[in-house]
């Protein structure tokens, strides 16, 4: 091949690759697989998603960049034992090799709670919520205003507006009934949400407890119950709304390091529903932690498929690099028909 007229074709399909982002001396590609460890790289065709073996001559620097975008952009979608799937931009980066549990978490969720953080001081935030504000005030005056939005110019305001915004008051709606008084829950509203609960039902899945808004004082026997996927929902609906503000990076840290000493998400999401604590309870850090190790374990549910997909890909295209290495071994003969030749030499002898 010849760097300076790179391949644009699929080796398999003979396809051109679609224009996208360039590595290096690499064709533009929208997915790339790379191997730190082993210095490999391939171009993953779109149209039959077979891997190409990018020769380590022609890659032109492509694997320090590779690295560098994966550790500084790079958003982590799925992982298996050794493929991480990640997302930078519209590229997708295949990174083989173990990433470990504070890189991944980092990655994937840290940024956006930091970028909350960031837009929430914002100039611009802070004068789009007094204008608001003001529309709601005046609306109110004439009797068209919001009655689920009470503005009160004070410190504070900012944040309650934003939340109003962008989430509206309620976090649920449907029907469930009080086991004690016997009446219903219609809708769950954000604004009481600081005393939800996530907890685990008798299966050992993830609940969430809605105490009773007419039922005082609360105990176990008064209160509505939400399960599986649709707890899950409305506990990081509930998370987002109260985790508005973002976390700055000393919060994200300890955040991220309370996830890693639980050992994986699922662990600590599992601690957390055990010790069953209202929401309010939570220190910042550890609600930021809940945030993220509870998106983390959906978000990898849903990708979890892809990311055995590629699993099993890149077995078979390391398979099939190895073979390439041993037939290609510089000292001369690849070692499979170096074997081969001294098996004949030896029988040679023999006879």
């Amino acid at each position: 091949m010849d760097p300076s007229q790179p391949v644009r074709r699929c080796l398999f399909c003979h396809r051109p690759f679609d224009e996208g982002w360039r590595f290096g001396g690499l064709p533009p590609a929208w997915r790339i697989a790379f191997d730190p460890g082993r210095d490999r790289i391939w171009i993953v065709c779109d149209s039959c998603h077979r891997w190409n073996l990018w020769p380590p001559e022609e890659q032109g620097g492509a694997m320090a960049a590779l690295d560098r975008v994966s550790t500084s952009r790079g958003q982590v979608l799925a992982r298996t034992e050794n493929i991480t799937l990640m997302a930078v931009g519209n590229v997708f980066l295949i990174r083989v090799g173990r990433a470990s549990l504070h890189e991944r978490v980092w990655w994937r969720y840290g940024r956006e709670i930091q970028t909350r953080d960031l837009a929430f001081r914002s100039t611009g935030a802070r004068i789009s919520a007094y204008a608001y504000g003001a529309l709601a005030a005046v609306a109110e005056s004439v009797g068209l205003g919001d009655r689920n939005l009470k503005v009160r110019f004070e410190e504070g305001m900012t944040e309650e507006v934003l939340r109003w915004r962008r989430f509206g008051w309620a976090a649920w709606f449907g029907r469930l009934r009080c086991p004690s008084c016997g009446s219903y829950l219609r809708a769950a509203r954000f604004d009481l949400s600081w005393w939800f609960y996530p907890m685990l039902d008798d299966d050992g899945r993830l609940a969430l407890g809605v105490p009773c808004p007419r039922c005082d004082p609360w105990t176990p026997e008064k209160v509505y119950h939400l399960q599986g996927y649709e707890a899950e929902s409305v506990l990081r609906r509930v998370l987002a709304y109260q985790n508005i503000t973002g976390a700055d990076e000393a919060t994200l840290e300890k955040a991220v390091e309370a996830v890693e000493e639980s050992g994986s998400p699922e662990a600590f999401l599992e601690g957390v529903a055990r010790a069953a604590p209202f929401l309010r309870e939570l220190s910042f850090p550890r609600a930021v932690g809940l945030e993220i190790a509870l998106s983390s374990v959906v978000e990898g549910r849903a990708l979890e498929a892809e990311a055995r997909g590629l699993e099993v890909m890149w077995r078979r295209e390391e398979e099939l690099a190895r073979i390439m290495d041993e037939e290609l071994d510089p000292r001369g003969l690849g070692s499979r028909w170096r074997a081969r030749a001294e098996g004949g030499t030896a029988r040679r002898e023999e006879g």
